[in-house]
């Protein structure tokens, strides 16, 4: 079980995932194009090498988490990509967030080489990832997930099987259209209540109690009313996992108001200068349409 893994895409999310890989006591070989990381993890006990196609040439299982089709489209089929070579055997486990066509596309590519994608994305923020506590969603054979149980079981605690190739990255887009819509809640709900006179702090606590209780709620909420956005998911990523929902979506022909609604104000969130803040920075947003700071005067 301990044989040599590789991860590719230290980020916010990354980087925890793969620090508990290690905690777990499975050697881990990483590339990065971040001397700082390389350097962080290096001391960690981690081998650092130059491409993803020498992670490949060392380990028949590789972890990737990054944050678009593109980029993990590089990785694999790139110049210095894990494609260029055979890889039999080879298995990668992408805890990316990509469209579930997205993901056929990468297998073919890996297949094409002797090896397979199971698809993985997970859900849990930052904090989840550096604690080791991820719900993990993935898609692909039975067979390969317990292949890389012991590896899911490092990164998450909530591990589900959902369905065949592409079903984790369907999954993941309801979680994301699910969360991007509970937030456009919260923010007019804490708009409502500052116009009210209401301590928005206090609103939450008193929700929290009742039906109108969540995640989104208790944390995005608490991120917002503190201003606390540096860090986190980023609205970009968030905009970019709303439009994969939406392309989901049409994909099947259905019809998505609230993904379409919640898609066009994270879009003019970042276009507001709130790209690179925590979706949560959404708030923001509310204060400017409200003609209002982010807080009131009574706080």
């Amino acid at each position: 079980m301990n044989k040599a893994v590789g991860f590719i895409g230290l980020g916010v999310m990354g980087a925890g995932m793969a620090r508990n890989i290690i905690e777990a006591g499975i050697p881990l070989t990483i590339t990065t194009s971040s001397d700082a990381k390389a350097d962080q993890f290096r001391q960690l006990g981690a081998s650092v090498v130059a491409t993803p196609r020498e992670v490949a040439a060392r380990a028949k299982l590789i972890v990737t988490c990054v944050p678009d089709a593109a980029s993990l489209r590089a990785i694999i089929a790139g110049p210095e990509g894990i494609a260029t070579t055979r890889w039999q055997d080879g298995l990668l486990l992408d805890c990316s967030t990509i469209a579930p066509f997205e993901a056929e596309e990468m297998a073919e590519r890996l297949e094409a080489v002797g090896g397979q994608l199971m698809d993985a994305p997970v859900s849990g923020g930052r904090k989840g990832a550096e604690s080791g506590t991820l719900t993990i969603m993935c898609g692909g054979e039975a067979s390969l997930i317990e292949r890389a149980r012991h590896i899911l079981e490092a990164m998450g605690k909530n591990i589900h099987h959902v369905g065949p190739l592409g079903a984790g990255q369907a999954v993941k887009a309801c979680n994301q259209l699910m969360v991007a819509i509970n937030l456009m809640g919260v923010c007019e709900a804490i708009a409502l209540a500052r116009s009210a006179g209401v301590d928005p702090k206090l609103m939450q606590q008193v929700l929290s109690t009742g039906a109108a209780r969540s995640g989104v709620l208790e944390a995005h909420g608490q991120r917002y009313i503190d201003h606390q956005l540096e860090g986190g998911f980023r609205s970009d990523l968030m905009k970019k996992d709303l439009g994969i929902a939406a392309a989901v979506g049409a994909h099947y022909q259905r019809t998505q108001p609230a993904t379409a609604l919640a898609h066009q104000l994270m879009q003019v969130s970042c276009n507001a200068g709130f790209a690179h803040l925590d979706s949560a920075a959404l708030g923001l947003l509310y204060d400017k349409l409200n003609g209002s700071g982010s807080r009131s005067d009574s706080e």
